[in-house]
């Protein structure tokens, strides 16, 4: 039986989601690097490019495709809804189309603890719970609680207030907000990371969603890099960011960033879908489906390509107050901001998607130190599968140079095994031990390092669930203080 033009239209509509109707649109003659599907050119056909196939097709304002061509699935000379119907059933067909690894729909009346937990306070600690800086290193202003989150009708709602908070340990403040982070719960190597979002406006107000190491596996911020999917400024509602930071520890870090602009009368006030696509080698930022950057240029001292971007990443959000970012001085938060009350920032899903291909965090052969230097003169440099330590004074503290692991969580009963391989270019002596926050020894080895390389492998267990430091100790031990400057050099450095 024939089937007419119009019933076959009609058929092709419902294939491709109900549309209601659709312009005819000659397209252009594909390019030869034109990939089928691809009308974004971001060099992979996605569900992407069928979502902004299916708005071009509807007229949707602002929507253009960047490569008309690749939407001629049908190679007939038209892009129009049979071609789109082809793309979808396509993308169901096909092992390229993403698969969702992980989301939160904010379902219920409550926030899954299963998949987030709060950061809390003012200060930034390091992973041993230690003071580094107040203000989350960026000058906040605002104390970060767990009484400032609600979920209510799948939206999950953080609030900033302008309220009198005092903790006994952190201090006084004059402004609450909420934190969030999937670390230790969720992380990710690459994909579709997609947050649909809006936040209210306001002077100093500093909506965010975005991305940490898991494992410092490169050192300390930023050589480990971070990964921001949206910041926006309260001030300037009409245009967010997305940015990476990367290079090496701070101060000797380094970002790449590029702003989008909404179309006139828009803004982040407005319900918004912000992602990331992120593949080896490449990072890919966008609005409502529109690209806006691509990052493919980065690095991290002492490491091969594409190091940081090759690890698993945790979630963050939060809503900052006051801070460097968009503070009335770099610093202080605008109270006219709260005049009529909280101000909030929503969040309906968080989704991260499989983009397919083998990208999976690259193998780490030694773990990083990160350096401690008090009354001497040395300098500690990561690269990759070693750590040197360069040490011109050995000074008058026992732990005066130092390499360390921080953090490391252990359970009670457990038993770990530290190993690495030393060697010095001046005979001399190094103390490695394990230490809970109180300096209590569990490990505690003297060794005797000369210019051979020798391998050292130790087992200790623990009595009780506690983070742990691991500390190469390189100061005043022995006769180093009367060496000359001298190397020691730590490989493969593994904690099982």
């Amino acid at each position: 039986m024939k089937i007419h033009h119009a019933a076959a239209a009609l058929l092709a509509v419902l294939l491709a989601g109900n549309l209601a109707g659709f312009p005819a649109a000659s397209a252009d003659e594909p390019t030869a690097h034109s990939i089928p599907g691809d009308v974004n050119a971001d060099g992979a056909c996605t569900v992407t490019d069928a979502v902004q196939l299916q708005k071009w097709l509807l007229c949707t304002p602002g929507t253009s495709l960047a490569d008309p061509g690749a939407a001629d699935l049908n190679r007939d000379g038209c892009a129009d809804v049979y071609d789109l119907a082809l793309l979808k059933r396509a993308l169901l067909r096909s092992d390229a189309a993403p698969r969702l690894l992980w989301s939160d729909e904010f379902d219920g009346d409550a926030l899954d603890p299963a998949k987030w937990g709060y950061e809390l306070g003012n200060w930034k600690l390091d992973a041993s719970g230690n003071y580094v800086t107040n203000g989350w290193g960026n000058n906040e202003q605002e104390f970060y609680t767990d009484q400032n989150t609600s979920v209510r009708d799948g939206i999950l709602t953080i609030a900033a207030r302008k309220e009198h908070h005092t903790d006994p340990v952190q201090g006084e403040y004059e402004y609450t907000s909420a934190r969030l982070s999937s670390q230790h719960l969720f992380s990710t190597c690459g994909g579709r990371i997609e947050v649909r979002a809006r936040c209210d406006a306001g002077k100093s107000l500093w909506p965010a969603i975005w991305m940490l190491p898991e494992d410092s596996v490169y050192g300390g911020w930023a050589a480990s890099g971070e990964i921001d999917i949206m910041e926006g400024w309260g001030s300037t509602p009409e245009k967010i960011c997305g940015t990476i930071h990367f290079g090496d520890v701070w101060p000797n870090n380094t970002y790449l960033t590029n702003d989008y602009t909404f179309p006139a009368g828009d803004s982040a006030e407005n319900w918004h879908t912000y992602a990331v696509e992120w593949e080896s080698g490449e990072i890919r930022w966008y609005v409502d489906d529109v690209l806006y950057s691509t990052q493919t240029d980065w690095h991290s001292a002492g490491h091969a390509y594409p190091a940081p971007f090759d690890q698993s990443f945790y979630l963050i959000l939060n809503l900052a107050v006051g801070g460097h970012f968009d503070g009335i001085d770099g610093v202080h938060a605008d109270p006219a901001t709260f005049a009529d009350g909280e101000k909030q920032f929503q969040i309906d899903y968080v989704r991260v998607y499989d983009l397919g291909g083998d990208f999976t965090p690259t193998p780490v052969t030694s773990l990083p130190l990160e350096a401690y230097i008090e009354d001497a003169d040395a300098v500690l440099t990561n690269k990759d599968g070693e750590t040197t330590i360069t040490v011109n004074s050995a000074g008058t503290l026992e732990y005066g140079v130092m390499g360390l692991i921080r953090g490391k969580q252990v359970r009670a009963g457990e038993t770990h095994t530290l190993s690495f391989d030393a060697a010095s270019t001046a005979a001399r002596e190094m103390i490695v031990t394990a230490e809970d926050a109180s300096y209590t020894r569990y490990l505690d080895e003297k060794l005797t390092l000369s210019g051979t390389e020798t391998h050292y492998s130790f087992d200790v267990t623990f009595p009780s669930d506690m983070p742990v430091d691991l500390k190469f100790q390189l100061g005043s031990i022995g006769d180093a203080a009367s060496l000359p400057a001298h190397n020691v050099t730590l490989r493969n450095i593994r904690w099982d």
